[in-house]
């Protein structure tokens, strides 16, 4: 009788164990982790981009000839500088701090902040 009173304490102990991480997880709070409008904000900067880069591989691919390149190139530059900046703003960090986004001088490129060399052409960037 002792051994079939600590087999059934011992299986709910088991269970109550089990059980508990389910229970206490349903009744937390559920919540992201950032606000809505930053990651919408940076969810237009990657997308901004994504598109960015795909415009360089579809030139370097000869997909697109000069002048849709360029054209294409300056207006999602223009709009994922834009992307960046309200992402930085939402997240604290001042946006005039930030360095604009360097182009080579010959091939026109663009690079991240801070690059040195252009990844395009190799040319050494002011």
């Amino acid at each position: 009788m002792t051994l079939l009173a600590v087999s059934v304490l011992l299986a709910l102990l088991a269970g109550a164990g089990v059980v508990h991480p389910l229970w206490a997880r349903r009744a937390a709070l559920i919540g992201d982790v950032a606000a809505g409008d930053v990651l919408d904000a940076e969810a237009r900067r990657r997308v901004a981009l994504a598109s960015l880069k795909e415009v360089e591989y579809d030139y370097a691919a000869g997909k697109l000839d000069d002048a849709d390149y360029r054209a294409l190139r300056d207006r999602l530059g223009a709009e994922a500088m834009r992307a960046i900046r309200a992402a930085d703003r939402l997240r604290g960090i001042e946006a005039a701090a930030l360095p604009d986004i360097a182009v080579a001088h010959g091939c026109g490129f663009v690079n991240p902040p801070r690059s040195r060399f252009c990844a395009g052409c190799g040319a050494r960037l002011a």
